[in-house]
């Protein structure tokens, strides 16, 4: 009988025991939790670099197809360098959707929805999305020496263009405003590849 005893308390875990695994357990989260949080922002980092890059080489296919950089949008209209890169990002179905000139109220139900090479994750975090509202531009195009090159930029965080307007701002007006990564912004151009400003 004594023997049975012994054995049945061996079984059982005090609630010493218990908590000691459970401390044990949130002192290994603690120092998991920040690793975890750097990789995933490393991550949006790179998204976000491959897209700049992405749209680098879909600039360069134009130029070199049509020896011009893409045309300006024009406000409250379907167009511009957003809407004309789309068949050189695989996305020719989403471009022949698109009836350009059209005002952006009569833009169809897939046009609403920015392309996922036209998002950037840190900016996708910071904003709601409205069913019914065209999703603003995550990047922005400053043309260069009249326009005949062009740089892409993250849009700042306070930009609030619809993404198939082909929204386009000077250098002087992007990074006097606050961008995505951490107030910075990354910006992609055929003479420097991706870059990151700050």
């Amino acid at each position: 009988m004594s023997a049975m005893s012994v054995s049945r308390r061996a079984c059982g875990v005090s609630l010493v025991e218990l908590l000691v695994v459970l401390a044990i357990i949130s002192i290994l989260m603690g120092l998991l939790l920040p690793a975890v949080l750097s990789t995933r922002n490393r991550a949006r980092e790179l998204i976000c670099k491959n897209n700049l890059h992405q749209m680098n080489i879909a600039v360069a296919n134009f130029i070199h197809t049509h020896k011009r950089i893409p045309g300006a949008g024009k406000p409250g209209r379907i167009g511009g360098w957003t809407v004309e890169l789309l068949p050189y990002l695989e996305q020719q179905n989403l471009f022949n959707a698109a009836p350009i000139g059209a005002e952006l109220e009569r833009a169809p139900q897939v046009l609403l929805r920015v392309p996922r090479i036209y998002r950037c994750p840190y900016r996708e975090a910071l904003e709601n999305i409205e069913e019914q509202r065209m999703d603003v531009a995550h990047y922005v195009l400053e043309p260069l020496r009249e326009r005949k090159g062009c740089v892409i930029y993250d849009a700042p965080v306070t930009h609030s263009v619809p993404w198939a307007e082909g929204p386009e701002l000077p250098r002087v007006q992007i990074l006097s405003a606050k961008g995505p990564h951490h107030g910075g912004f990354f910006s992609s151009s055929n003479s420097g590849g991706v870059q990151s400003s700050h």
